[in-house]
């Protein structure tokens, strides 16, 4: 491997790898950012290019990080992480407002900041958010920026306090509501839809927990049960699996009505909720997850009261 031209390596192209990473799709990224495709690919073709390697593998749903990539992106992450905090020194002491970082789980992170904008303008409101998705180092970020909201998802309250003991968390939602995604011309649509014939088919996760990758629900069902399922794969973002889902026999399960509403003719992409029967057969075995909010408790002022109080709303809302 030849050495690192850091001269050549600068904060937007290290900002694009970290969010390839974390959406597995350059369409996304780019409306995320706010960047043309076109300055997308070339910033990813010089990281390939300083790096000595290719970072990404091209797939129909979109970009998968190789071993290496997984390797730089949290020494990417951390840079691009301190590099927020001129943004909130600027924010703080030129600007006169009030400047939040948000994490929001990948598979409804679009589905906030408009709304959150609106409400801010509502109300005059001088407060600048910047919106993330969740991912395995989220947590260790807010322990270095007590600005922070941060939304994600667990079993229990204690896996964050096990975490930080000093990060308070609150409960918004317990997601006991599921729904099916496949595409629209998926074959167990044919079929009566129950836990054991969505077993059949290779199943997609969605969700990435405090530490790690967690099972989806269904899945922890199927294990306790001993019904074989085969998961395919995990993907946090919500437009790479609707790009995965429109055109293979794979399907999904997501809690969130969001995800269900975004749904339109020309996604390619089916929705249901899945009964109330085969919803009770999951959580009389296993807990539903919850959907939490994580802050600290020493950033508690008027503008995080209200943004928190407006999250809460909104969460009502998307969930």
């Amino acid at each position: 491997m030849k050495p690192i031209d850091l001269d050549k390596l600068d904060l937007l192209t290290l900002t694009i790898l970290v969010s390839l990473y974390e959406h597995k799709s350059a369409t996304h990224v780019s409306k995320i950012l706010n960047i043309p495709a076109s300055k997308i690919s070339r910033c990813l073709h010089t990281a390939r290019l300083i790096f000595g390697d290719d970072l990404f593998i091209r797939r129909k749903y979109g970009l998968v990080p190789n071993d290496y990539a997984g390797k730089v992106y949290p020494i990417a992450k951390e840079i691009v992480d301190c590099a927020k905090h001129f943004n909130r020194v600027n924010s703080a002491e030129q600007l006169h407002h009030r400047y939040f970082e948000l994490v929001f789980p990948g598979m409804i992170a679009y589905a906030y900041p408009r709304a959150i904008m609106q409400a801010i303008k509502d109300h005059n409101k001088n407060i600048h958010i910047n919106v993330s998705s969740w991912s395995n180092h989220s947590l260790e970020s807010l322990t270095n920026d007590p600005h922070g909201i941060v939304m994600c998802c667990c079993k229990s309250p204690d896996e964050v306090s096990f975490f930080d003991h000093n990060l308070r968390v609150e409960v918004l939602a317990t997601l006991n509501r599921q729904y099916l995604l496949c595409c629209k011309n998926h074959p167990i649509l044919k079929q009566e839809i129950s836990l054991e014939t969505i077993a059949k088919y290779p199943f997609i996760n969605t969700f990435i927990g405090v530490q790690a990758p967690i099972l989806n629900p269904f899945q922890e069902y199927c294990k306790a049960k001993g019904l074989p399922v085969n998961t395919e794969m995990t993907i946090t973002s919500v437009s790479s699996l609707f790009e995965y889902l429109s055109d293979c026999q794979s399907l999904a399960i997501t809690p969130y009505k969001a995800v269900y509403d975004m749904l339109d003719e020309d996604s390619g992409i089916h929705a249901c909720q899945l009964s109330e029967v085969e919803c009770d057969r999951i959580f009389q075995v296993v807990e539903p997850l919850k959907l939490v909010m994580v802050t600290y408790p020493t950033s508690e002022n008027d503008d995080s009261v209200w943004l928190k109080k407006k999250i809460r709303e909104l969460t009502l809302e998307l969930i």
